[in-house]
């Protein structure tokens, strides 16, 4: 099969595309025919050797897709040869004291589709049955492919650990990122008022388009929280989701109300920065990081995306052999959503 791998870590010279063995299902397994897959930064961390490391090479990228299903391993019940499915990247043991207690998003042994085992920027990819979810027929692959991480992520954020309510208001940084434009939707869709921010115009202007009340250009603003506190009559946020980390840490906790609280999800723009500990204890805020996700709410999102209530953004398609020009393109931030890779047609 043809696939996008590494031998070595390095930059976007490393990536090679050429042909692998092709992969067969295994008890329980299915092999998903890829007809997309969508890039992440977690993809460019694991192609230039950051952050957790696969455990050999070569090693196929993608941390995303959706294609049909090409074969269906011993065992698995619930699907059939051509069913339209995406991926839950997330491998959990179902052995371990956290996952039989119900508690699958602290797995001891969690894996990582695109990380620790073979992505999806392949013809084909191999999968646990329980990690593929059929998607509505009116949904291209493409879009498809833009949908779990990103929108699991914000799904996550918004709905289990903030605990979004309908009469809040949220500052959804990025807008114009995958997480943030997910996040604005999920945020519209129960009935909250949403802020967002992002780099230019132009991007503001989609996220309105995804139902975003407000936009505020951080280039032109960088004290955004004197602009949140003029949109809320001076009270501040009751939640952040932050996607940007060390160079928003300051103006997001200055963005809350007394008894607002953040979620952070991502640190793209760094991992360290100082903090004022008056401000969290004076005010007081609660200050929380996202962790992993459960297969339950995984399901959930699926049964509201399933409904049409959510959509996936895709901004740019890139053909397999072009994963090197997709990966350029994340890294200079000139994009609006999610960057997909079109499988072998």
């Amino acid at each position: 099969m043809k696939a996008v791998f590494i031998n070595e870590f390095g930059g976007v010279d490393k990536l090679i595309y050429g042909d692998l063995p092709d992969p067969t299902a295994g008890p329980g397994e299915v092999v998903l025919r890829v007809r997309a897959s969508a890039l992440n930064h977690l993809d460019l961390g694991v192609r230039s050797g950051r952050g957790r490391l696969p455990a050999q090479f070569p090693h196929i990228l993608g941390c995303d897709m959706a294609g049909e299903i090409f074969e269906i391993g011993p065992g698995v019940t619930g699907f059939q040869v051509g069913d339209r499915v995406l991926v839950d990247n997330r491998l959990k043991c179902d052995a371990c004291d956290q996952c039989l207690q119900g508690l699958d998003q602290f797995c001891r042994n969690q894996l990582r589709i695109g990380v620790d085992v073979d992505g999806g920027h392949a013809e084909f990819c191999k999968i646990p049955a329980v990690n593929v979810h059929k998607f509505r027929d009116s949904m291209s692959f493409e879009e498809a492919a833009a949908i779990p991480l990103a929108f699991h992520t914000a799904w996550h954020c918004l709905m289990v650990r903030g605990q979004l309510q309908p009469w809040e208001t949220i500052l959804v940084q990025a807008g114009g990122s995958g997480v943030g434009s997910a996040g604005i939707q999920i945020a519209k869709r129960i009935g909250a008022r949403v802020i967002t921010t992002a780099g230019s115009d132009e991007k503001l202007a989609r996220a309105k388009e995804l139902g975003a009340d407000e936009g505020i250009n951080y280039r032109n603003t960088p004290d955004f929280s004197q602009k949140v506190r003029e949109l809320t009559d001076g009270q501040g946020v009751d939640m952040v989701l932050d996607v940007v980390g060390a160079a928003v840490w300051e103006q997001n906790q200055l963005s809350l109300r007394p008894g607002g609280r953040l979620v952070i999800t991502g640190s793209t723009s760094g991992t360290q920065t100082n903090m004022d500990l008056s401000v969290l204890t004076g005010r007081p805020l609660t200050l929380m990081g996202s962790g992993s996700r459960t297969r339950r709410s995984f399901g959930e999102m699926m049964s509201v995306i399933n409904r049409g209530e959510l959509t996936g953004v895709v901004g740019l398609v890139f053909p397999l052999e072009d994963v090197a020009g997709a990966h350029e393109v994340m890294e200079s931030r000139d994009f609006y959503g999610k960057l997909v890779i079109q499988g072998p047609q």
